[in-house]
């Protein structure tokens, strides 16, 4: 499915029309038969939690009530984060999980058009105010291992959409971490320690910029929250996150 989102991305209607009739449009979770390439069938579409207002400004958690504009959560007012602002576009459970993961680890690369699309409706107010956009990078032994940044394809689509520019060698990793899946808050934080840094060459870049950082999953916000901190340490302005999904309870 990878090749063949490339492919029709280059050629003309009539070829792609041919493309169709050799493969198919198909769900992108369950593989229902559909009419148009990239996207999901309604069932999957249903069973999404996407995130609407009420939201809180600050963490981009939904809140349980109608609530007015710039409303904060608990969260927000006792434990703010270092990033100014986050938006998600769904819950990280169920088909959302499934796709996720479906990019991330089984290389379908075929989501990225529907996603950058979801991270653009859902991240407007961010995307109004933040130039450049920034991927969350990986190790380079992790990039190796997983031949690709899926928060670096995220946003080099999200930047062709919006005509914003995508700087992928402005924020680096150079420390190899540990996974953070099944670490506590604190240890997330402590694995994270140093593992960001700024490329040497260009840190005149960043200085009175407003940021947007793009990853796949909120959960703590210990990794944007360690991004973040490099980047205000070079004189950026605002840091603001954007993710597909985001964990809560």
């Amino acid at each position: 499915m990878k090749h063949k989102t490339l492919i029709s991305q280059n050629i003309s209607a009539p070829l792609t029309a041919l493309l169709d009739l050799i493969l198919p449009p198909v769900c992108l979770n369950c593989h229902t038969p559909l009419t148009k390439q990239h996207q999901l069938c309604a069932k999957c579409w249903q069973e999404i939690d996407f995130i609407s207002a009420p939201f809180c400004e600050v963490t981009g958690h939904p809140l349980p009530i109608a609530s007015p504009e710039n409303t904060l959560s608990a969260q927000a007012i006792t434990n703010p984060p270092l990033y100014d602002k986050a938006r998600a576009v769904a819950h990280y459970q169920g088909t959302m999980r499934n796709l996720v993961h479906k990019l991330k680890y089984q290389d379908s690369h075929d989501l990225v058009p529907l996603f950058a699309s979801w991270l653009h409706h859902h991240g407007k107010d961010l995307l109004h105010t933040t130039d450049p956009i920034i991927p969350i990078p990986l190790h380079t032994t992790r990039l190796w291992q997983r031949k690709f940044n899926q928060a670096a394809l995220l946003a080099k689509r999200l930047a062709q959409i919006t005509n914003k520019n995508a700087a992928f060698n402005l924020l680096l990793r150079p420390k190899k971490t540990c996974s953070q899946v099944g670490l506590s808050a604190s240890e997330r934080k402590s694995n994270l320690k140093g593992a960001f840094a700024i490329n040497s060459e260009h840190p005149h870049l960043l200085r009175d910029q407003n940021i947007l950082l793009i990853d796949d999953v909120l959960t703590t916000g210990a990794t944007a929250g360690a991004a973040t901190q490099i980047l205000k340490q070079h004189q950026v302005k605002e840091v603001n996150l954007l993710c597909l999904a985001i964990v809560y309870d």
